[in-house]
């Protein structure tokens, strides 16, 4: 089992950051986004476009179009930076609005991209720390000479064009370096790396930071995540210690500015991630000093990204997961647990081979992709299950459809809406992969994802390993609560029909404020291990997976996830009042968890329930959120009873937990005084974010959950 590290700024469990990253992170906690360099991407395209040849295959004009983004980034070199390359992010200049405005009637004649989604994305890092931006093109380079194909001939020329506007970029990058006082070693190394392959732990992790930039900003895969980077770094990392090039407290300074430039390039309501722990290809717990110096520089820069999930399996080291704990008691709200034995499952019942299904990351949430081979749609999209029962509802009470009989009927009439809604957005979304086909294709991308250059086919073409799309179901347990008060009202007790129910619900419950009380706080609810509850939740979880996985979206079978990011807050704005007793507005439920402040039982209760359905084909994401008040956790008996009940919840066959650890009263306080809480962080649904940034409503949503003691 790895010992911690030696560490010698502050101590693992109180990490600081060094005094030089202190302005830098300021800067990061401060920004905001007006990027000169997003407002310019426009001009870029139409001019880029102005040249374009209608005889011009689609693909070349793709890779012309992300040469000339990276050709022309704006830069931002900031003193005290260790990493470097981060965009111009200040407001566009008076001479570029022109320009923008120019822009426009070119932008008109090009085809517009046909939507899904194109980010949340991993790169395959190891390839391109053993062979570098030279060796892929050279790879490239051969494969053109050797193509006899005519398709394969264009791709592999528009990847040439791409990869020589990836390392322009890094020339450019090396440029600005060489104009400014102090950075004239940095300028050294970034002009190697447009050449050549990494050979220590800082040029490793300054071309990983190029390559997020460069496929983030170059071809528009938003969220390109830093990965696993304790398994990627990790042969640098110890080359380098045990040659005496580097300590380990200059690793941890490095891993903080990677951390601090993530959240220089991540907008608001975003999500950016790492993963530690986890297995290695042979099966072998994957745990090293990484992994601690990953958990303890979010610690020590203390803002919102990249958010750190550790892969938790039987062979976890039980100092890991004891640190984890005590840093969870902090409030930082990393790291989540991510149950490692259930997700490889997962992957190889949808095809994934054996040595791939470790592989895996959080794609920026709780969504599931398969590292560096994979073209994974996430979140698409996401739908609001109650709704479909108000929708059904509706039906009966205004449109004239008969009241069905029994219950049992009444639930599937609630299916039938909800297969309804999921096949009709399966059918867009299946139309969209295909039209991606034609108007859409990545070359840069698919320069560094298997298997498009051994199949000679971009990313957008079939060319990855494994492609498919996942969807986010939201609400599950109001729609399990709001089932339970028809079971209830309409069937057992008979005193309301549908149609009496539903103008109750649309008043909002205003001079119903009794029964509303009584469907609180004594129905039975999800959440509290109650049997008739948690059967109608594992009937409808199990219906949206099967109901899911009998649609297909391009090549594969579409993919269930439950998890909502902020989309409990958007979709509940839009929703109107439920049986559960939700008001008209107010956020749905913030995972595969009970609803807001139903958790009555205690938090154990509360994840016996979920855990009684299976969540292995959930790779769209599940999260089960626990928020503790700040004052639980005050000796390490209160630690060891955070440990068992995450372990008892992964034991079980849980997903995804992650835990809040803030009162009340702390909440409360940052509503008041916004100015003196800039970088609290709470756990929102899938993500962290600043608890001041969050809408009024959001906010109340995550003061609201059920705040747990550990008796």
């Amino acid at each position: 089992m790895p010992d911690f590290p030696a560490f010698s700024r502050g101590s693992l469990d109180s990490p600081s950051l060094a005094p030089e990253l202190a302005p830098l992170r300021e800067t990061a906690l401060e920004k905001v986004m007006l990027s000169r360099t997003i407002a310019m991407m426009p001009v870029i395209e139409a001019e880029a476009w102005r040249s374009h040849d209608a005889q011009e295959d689609w693909l070349l004009w793709r890779g012309r179009l992300a040469a000339a983004r990276l050709n022309h980034m704006p830069l931002d070199i900031t003193p005290g930076e260790l990493i470097v390359g981060t965009p111009d992010f200040g407001p566009a200049r008076p001479e570029d609005r022109r320009r923008i405005e120019e822009a426009g009637e070119t932008l008109a004649l090009i085809p517009p991209f046909p939507g899904g989604d194109s980010g949340h994305f991993h790169p395959d890092f190891e390839k391109l720390f053993i062979v570098g931006i030279g060796g892929i093109r050279e790879e490239i380079a051969e494969r053109l000479s050797a193509a006899r194909d005519a398709e394969k001939k264009t791709f592999y020329q528009a990847c040439c064009i791409a990869m020589e506007g990836f390392a322009a970029f890094v020339r450019n990058v090396s440029q600005a370096c060489a104009r400014l006082p102090n950075f004239g070693e940095t300028a050294g190394m970034v002009e190697r790396l447009s050449h050549a392959p990494p050979r220590s732990f800082h040029e490793a992790l300054q071309l990983l930071y190029l390559t997020i930039v460069a496929l983030w900003f170059g071809e528009d895969h938003g969220l390109t995540a830093p990965g696993r980077i304790d398994q990627t770094l990790r042969r640098f990392y110890e080359a380098d210690l045990a040659a005496g090039g580097l300590s380990v407290e200059q690793a941890f300074d490095l891993i903080c500015c990677l951390f601090i430039q993530c959240n220089r390039i991540t907008g608001p309501a975003l999500a950016l991630s790492v993963m530690v722990g986890g297995r290695d290809r042979r099966g072998r717990d994957a745990t090293n000093d990484l992994t601690y110096l990953c958990l303890a520089a979010r610690t020590a820069t203390r803002l919102a990204y990249p958010t750190v999930g550790l892969a938790w399996h039987e062979g976890t080291p039980g100092e890991l997961s004891r640190y984890a704990c005590r840093m969870l008691s902090t409030g930082i709200g990393d790291p989540a647990f991510f149950n490692d034995q259930l997700i490889m499952q997962g992957l190889r019942d949808q095809g994934v081979s054996v040595e791939d299904s470790c592989n895996y990351m959080n794609s920026t949430c709780v969504e599931i992709k398969v590292v560096g081979a994979s073209n994974m749609w996430v979140t698409a999209p996401y739908f609001n299950c109650p709704q479909a029962l108000l929708e059904v509802m509706d039906r009966i009470a205004t449109n004239g459809a008969s009241q069905p009989a029994t219950f049992p009927d009444f639930k599937d009439l609630v299916k039938e809406r909800l297969a309804e809604t999921v096949a009709a957005e399966a059918g867009k979304l299946d139309a969209i992969w295909r039209q991606r086909e034609n108007t859409g294709c990545f070359p840069l991308a698919s320069c560094l994802v298997n298997d498009c250059l051994d199949r000679g086919r971009d990313f957008d073409r079939g060319g990855a390993r494994y492609n498919w799309v996942e969807n986010s179901f939201v609400g599950l347990a109001n729609l399990t609560d709001s089932l339970v008060a028809v079971k209830r009202l309409v069937y057992d007790s008979r005193e309301l029909s549908i149609a009496g129910l539903r103008d109750i619900l649309a008043r909002d419950f205003q001079g119903h404020e009794a029964l509303r009380a009584r469907i609180r706080g004594r129905f039975p609810c999800y959440g509290t291990d109650n049997e008739e509850a948690d059967r109608i939740a594992v009937e409808m979880a199990e219906f949206l997976e099967q109901t899911t996985g009998q649609n297909t979206v391009g090549p594969h079978a579409y993919v269930p996830g439950f998890f909502c990011w902020i989309k409990h807050e958007e979709l509940g704005s839009a929703t109107g009042a439920l049986p559960d007793g939700r008001r008209a507005g107010f956020p749905l439920s913030d995972g595969a968890g009970a609803a807001q402040g139903r958790e009555k039982e205690g938090p154990t209760a509360s994840l016996l329930s979920t855990t009684k359905w299976n969540h292995k084909r959930a790779l769209g994401g599940l999260v089960q959120n626990v928020k503790f008040a700040k004052s639980t956790f005050r000796s390490e008996e209160d630690l060891a009873g955070l440990r068992h009940l995450i372990e008892t919840f992964l034991r079980r066959g849980g997903f995804e937990i992650q835990v809040n650890v803030v009162d009340a009263e702390t909440l409360r306080e940052a509503q008041a005084r916004p100015e003196a809480y800039q970088d609290l962080i709470v756990r929102v649904a899938g993500y962290s974010d600043y608890f001041v940034r969050l809408s009024r409503n959001m906010q109340e949503e995550v003061i609201q959950r059920t705040e747990h003691g550990m008796a």
